[in-house]
């Protein structure tokens, strides 16, 4: 046997070598052998390596081949836009334009390196992720829509657009009732009529009525604007910006990488304008980058799960239409010292399992205002640690939802990350978000641990239901230890929906040693038929400073709640105000053992190690 095993090692070594000494090296540039990636893929075999020179190629590049490496040299951009050309000058809505005749349609245009809007009303002024452009709107049970603070006064054509809102079954905004509505027409008290049948995302029917915020979008008739820009598939037309006589550039690739092969490894490259879809396994991206990778699309209602007036099709990313920013489906992904920026979806949603997602950035994610988080991590035994998430329009990192999208993660571990100014355009999510429906679906077993969030109050405009959470257990989810986090200005430090009871009721949920700095109030609830509080949900340790009384309430619902501690007196930390939560009070270096380990201290700090490094070290990624 040892014979055997002897001769079988040195034979795969030997294949090994063979391997390497038979894979070759192909160099893509303006003047190398191969002017495009697509044409060096075209020859390169199983193991070989892609040298790319500094430049713009505007092409989506498949990748089939197994453990080959295509690696930049300098600044590297895989654009999914094509240069526009010469336009036409034109009239456009009463305006000097520009405009030109396409074939198929047009996802994204840029003037020079800058973004511009797609036609809409109101225009924008503010950050994408800020609803404060939007005016209060009406919408009634038959789908119509009626700007309040500034309606439609003229009958306009808008059926080309879209209406994007944000409604409420009762008095209150509500996240679940975000809308996107193909516009059917005018009325000519300025009331917009919309398809309710082809809504993406959101509900309908007796729901989503009410008082609301929303927007137009898409539009012919709303171009009117300095910079927005208008396709019919046919055509393009552009307001031209007010700066700059810079070159057009029109998107008209959702991809910029497609990737069924294993093993395969992209470095130092950067995507403009380019999603990524990942089906192969052991796939790797180092220092890459993928900005205004998700644009806007509107995906109607046409799953059957969702026929009962709701569509999540739009929410949950589907690949074949390039929602999900970067797509990945294969197992044992990696993306170490990378950036995902400016999407109206979402940036990454892992579905695959074993990926680590390590010193990367999330930012100016989710401009849709729809159930989304800037990072999707779905798949089993992920690993997501020292990214920094922020600025985004929904939750930071989201572990799946059992009844919708039939996963959720179990056995993950998010650590060291750094989550800062989260659920701008919507709430009910927070920080960390997990949905699995009931307690008795299996445990989830993740640990969230090490990391620091800062600033989840929801949107300023409208009046919602105040219910943004530090980190969010919803639904009955079970199988978790959140230890040694540290949240800061939350509307929730947590929160916890237990809708089930007896066997179906959360199990296994561990809050211990966390602090919690100028925090509100905790959101345990029990929703169940039953009466009983028996979620297996359990506090020891944790610290508030500056909180709420109820920061660490629930103890009807809690089943073990010991030594928590709540404090106004910040001296009892070394310096809040700079980030250092290393406790100082002789009160708090006295902990309750939890799981069978002593723990010598309140609250998230070792006062003998103090303050972990969290977040990516950003000088490591590819520079803006």
């Amino acid at each position: 046997m040892q014979k055997n095993l002897t001769i079988t090692l040195l034979s795969a070594a030997l294949l090994h070598t063979i391997l390497a000494e038979a894979a070759e090296h192909f160099e893509v540039g303006h003047d190398k052998p191969h002017k495009t990636i697509s044409s060096a893929l075209t020859t390169m075999k199983d193991g070989d390596t892609c040298i790319i020179s500094a430049g713009v190629y505007r092409e989506c590049v498949a990748i089939q081949q197994n453990n080959v490496t295509l690696r930049g040299q300098g600044l590297v951009v895989i654009t999914g836009c094509d240069e526009a050309g010469e336009m036409h000058s034109c009239v456009i809505n009463g305006k000097h334009g520009l405009m030109k005749s396409i074939d198929g349609p047009i996802y994204d245009v840029f003037h020079g390196q800058h973004y511009l809007m797609l036609a809409r009303f109101p225009n924008k002024t503010c950050s994408m992720t800020s609803n404060e452009d939007w005016a209060f709107a009406n919408i009634d049970e038959k789908g119509n829509v009626m700007f309040c603070e500034k309606h439609l006064t003229t009958p306009t054509d808008l059926k080309d657009g879209y209406y994007v809102g944000l409604h409420s079954k009762g008095n209150k905004l509500s996240s679940w009732y975000s809308l996107t509505l193909p516009i059917v027409g005018v009325s000519d008290d300025g009331s917009i009529h919309v398809d309710r049948k082809n809504a993406s995302s959101g509900y309908m029917g007796k729901y989503g009525q009410g008082n609301g915020l929303g927007y137009v979008i898409g539009a012919k008739a709303a171009l009117d604007a300095p910079g927005e820009w208008y396709s019919d598939s046919k055509q393009v037309w552009v307001i031209p910006p007010t700066s700059g006589a810079d070159a057009y550039e029109l998107r008209t690739r959702l991809y910029g990488a497609v990737i069924t092969g294993n093993g395969v490894r992209l470095e130092n490259i950067r995507f403009k304008a380019a999603a990524g879809r990942v089906e192969g396994n052991d796939v790797s991206f180092l220092k890459c980058a993928f900005e205004y990778i998700s644009p806007f699309q509107h995906n109607p209602n046409d799953h059957p799960k969702n026929q009962k007036d709701q569509s999540m099709v739009s929410c949950w990313g589907a690949p074949d239409n390039g929602t999900a920013g970067v797509f990945v489906q294969g197992d044992g992904f990696v993306a170490e010292d990378c950036r995902f920026a400016k999407s109206w979806w979402c940036g990454m949603m892992l579905r695959g399992n074993r990926a680590r997602i390590e010193n990367c950035l999330f930012e100016n994610v989710n401009w849709m205002a729809k159930r989304c988080a800037g990072l999707f991590s779905w798949g089993d035994d992920n690993v997501v640690r020292h990214c920094t998430l922020r600025n985004l329009g929904g939750a930071g990192i989201e572990g799946g939802n059992a009844a919708w999208v039939g996963q959720y993660a179990k056995r993950n571990i998010w650590e060291y990350n750094y989550i800062e100014d989260v659920c701008k355009l919507i709430v009910d999510q927070g920080f960390f978000y997990v949905n699995h429906q009931k307690g008795d679906s299996p445990t989830a077993e993740s640990i969230w641990r090490y990391n620091v969030g800062k600033t989840a109050q929801g949107p300023k405009k409208g009046n919602w239901s105040r219910c943004v959470a530090a980190y969010y257990i919803d639904n009955s989810s079970s199988g978790y230890h959140i230890h040694n986090n540290i949240a800061i200005n939350a509307i929730n430090p947590m929160k916890h929906n237990d809708t089930q009871d007896g066997t179906k009721a959360s199990q296994d949920i561990w809050y211990y040693n966390n602090t919690f700095y100028k925090c509100g109030n905790a959101a345990f609830g029990c929703f169940g038929d039953s009466k009983k509080r028996d979620a297996d949900l359990n506090l020891v340790n944790n610290l508030a400073v500056s909180c709420s009384e109820e920061a660490l309430a629930g103890k009807h619902l809690v089943k073990t709640h010991v030594n928590n501690q709540a404090v106004n007196d910040e001296s009892v930390l070394v310096a809040p105000q700079s980030m250092d939560f290393t406790p100082q009070g002789k009160n708090l270096m006295s902990g309750a053992p939890v799981l069978g380990q002593t723990m010598p201290y309140v609250g998230a700090v070792d006062p003998d190690i103090g303050m972990w490094r969290y977040g990516a070290d950003e000088l490591k990624l590819p520079a803006q």
